[in-house]
């Protein structure tokens, strides 16, 4: 395969040609699946890393001041190390969260099931206050589908659906703070 430029790949990928992907795949993808597989990941980890950095990577070319800084392949080994990193602390966080469920529900504790009725009810309220398009994105996050699919799904783009779960995260945030029950359980808690 002949070697190609940074600029040529970034041509190519803009342009939509196949040889871009390819040569991006043969020649990073090895030092991706070793380091996401240190890492406790496997290959299939690493494709879909790999898969989502280069939806970053051809969503930055396309904005017209994005200048590349240095090496495209350490570009790309850089996001592919940040979203495993950020793969990683979404499982540690999930396996806490079960960890702590399985406690709650071994102790039988009452108060426990009344504050999480509570805290269920005060999220419910704000979910379904929500516009519906930002409720499909969130369920489908939530659901772990990729975002790539879910831009698939309901027709918007890769960037989009990204840029919209965040702003939607931060909304339903925003929405659960400023819930008149939850600020009377941070009064009542001091939680401030």
């Amino acid at each position: 395969m002949k070697n190609y430029t940074d600029q040529e790949i970034i041509q190519g990928l803009k342009s939509g040609e196949s040889y871009a992907v390819k040569y991006l795949a043969k020649e990073n993808l090895p030092v991706i699946r070793y380091f996401i597989s240190k890492n406790n990941g496997n290959d299939e980890d690493a494709k879909d890393i790999f898969q989502d950095a280069l939806f970053i990577i051809i969503e930055k070319i396309y904005n017209d001041d994005f200048v590349l800084q240095g090496m495209l392949s350490t570009y790309l080994f850089a996001i592919c190390k940040n979203l495993w990193l950020m793969a990683l602390d979404k499982l540690k966080a999930a396996k806490n969260y079960e960890l702590r469920r399985s406690i709650e529900h071994n102790e039988n504790d009452f108060t426990e099931y009344g504050d999480s009725a509570f805290y269920e009810n005060v999220f419910r309220q704000c979910f379904d206050s929500m516009d519906e398009v930002s409720q499909k994105i969130l369920k489908m996050y939530w659901m772990e589908i990729p975002p790539v699919e879910i831009a698939e799904k309901l027709g918007y783009s890769y960037g989009y659906v990204r840029k919209k779960k965040s702003e939607c995260m931060k909304e339903l945030k925003s929405k659960i703070m400023e819930h008149p029950d939850y600020k009377e359980l941070e009064k009542n808690l001091n939680i401030k």
